[in-house]
């Protein structure tokens, strides 16, 4: 990897990266790639924030596939389809409904102390 890149998030199957070199945000998810701008990363993100998999899951149940929710992409004849845990991944790596971090309890904390 370029010096220049930057990881701003990673999970099983993906990485979101940014490079100060050419401006360009880097999306890879399982063999799929794309290099962003800003702008255009965040129209992704809003796109991917308004997909409704149960209404897709819905509309397309008697399909055979078991990947039923459709991510368009560029041009019209040229469809992404993941499936409801593939959308939760896609949201995570691009920092959508972001979750604060919860701290723990004392007593949710699994460590013997050991008295000296």
């Amino acid at each position: 990897m370029c010096h220049s890149h930057k990881i701003m998030s990673r999970s099983k199957n993906g990485v979101l990266t940014f490079c100060e070199h050419s401006k360009l945000f880097r999306f890879v998810y399982n063999n799929l790639c794309f290099e962003l701008y800003e702008w255009e990363l965040d129209a992704l993100r809003e796109y991917i924030a308004d997909l409704d998999p149960g209404y897709w899951e819905a509309h397309l149940k008697n399909w055979g596939h078991s990947r039923k929710i459709p991510i368009s992409v560029g041009k019209k004849h040229f469809i992404i389809l993941v499936d409801r845990e593939e959308v939760q991944e896609i949201r995570g790596l691009l920092s959508l409904g972001r979750r604060p971090i919860r701290l723990l309890d004392a007593g949710e904390i699994d460590y013997r102390i050991f008295e000296n």
